[in-house]
């Protein structure tokens, strides 16, 4: 828990740097679950996500990972605590695109710096997910988005929140 509010205080800081200081001082942030006020969703085309292993190197928009195919699962979000719907695409798959192995050691990082680090096969045997919308729309920064890892409820990681990693900006081999 002790990251992730790290990651709030963060994403509150950007907000408060998108905005001029009159506005920043006499505007209430967005009430939300996560503690953070509003912040621009990225522009249309902008990478929102890395995925490399060695020289191989792909950058991803919200839209092209989207034309990946994704997939509707409903878990039990921890941070707020209630299920809630995502449209995710399985880490597994992300892998396959640059080649990463089983056994291959995988980081997650935030936009925050946040990093979490396990092999592929855990992530994979976690049935991990890469969650690009929530209950239909994009998911905003304050709110962990615009992309952000998660695991069903029946997933040996649905209550290790470790690995759950919000506002993912890259996942590469180390």
């Amino acid at each position: 828990m002790r990251v992730k509010r790290s990651l709030i205080v963060a994403i509150a800081a950007l907000a408060v740097m998108g905005t001029n200081s009159v506005q920043a001082a006499t505007s209430k942030p967005a009430a939300n679950p996560y503690g953070a006020s509003t912040i621009d969703p990225p522009a249309p085309g902008a990478t929102v996500l890395i995925l490399s292993k060695g020289g191989v190197v792909k950058k991803y928009s919200l839209a092209q990972i989207e034309a990946m195919g994704t997939k509707t699962i409903t878990i039990f979000e921890p941070f707020v605590k209630k299920t809630q719907t995502f449209n995710v695409i399985a880490l597994s798959d992300l892998f396959k695109i640059v080649g990463i192995k089983s056994s291959d050691k995988v980081v997650t990082s935030a936009l925050n710096d946040y990093a979490y680090t396990n092999t592929a096969a855990n992530f994979v045997a976690a049935n991990g997910y890469l969650a690009v919308k929530r209950d239909g729309k994009d998911i905003p920064y304050d709110q962990g988005g615009p992309d952000r890892i998660i695991f069903p409820n029946t997933s040996k990681w649905a209550k290790f929140l470790d690995p759950w990693n919000w506002s993912l900006s890259s996942i590469a081999v180390k």
